[in-house]
């Protein structure tokens, strides 16, 4: 929520809704993750990047991700199994 990093990663899986600067700049197996992440309404998300509104259809269990902000959403299966 700083704006410092874009999102470029959101998961729809098990029918909630994350999203992230990117899946591999934070450690999901540690403690530490727990104060990485935020909570926030998605609507200050994309007050800040209205191009998220194009990931807003993913069914559940289904991901999409990006490169760089205004590049394309690579969709994909992404159950909540874990």
């Amino acid at each position: 929520m700083e704006r410092a990093l874009p999102v470029l990663f959101v998961s729809h899986a098990g029918g909630d809704w994350q999203m992230y600067c990117h899946w591999r700049n934070h450690d999901f197996e540690s403690e530490a993750v727990d104060r990485e992440l935020v909570y926030v309404h998605v609507e200050h998300l994309v007050a800040s990047d209205m191009t998220l509104l194009t990931v807003a259809d993913l069914p559940v269990d289904t991901g999409a991700e990006r490169e760089f902000v205004g590049g394309a959403w690579e969709r994909y299966e992404d159950t909540d199994d874990d």
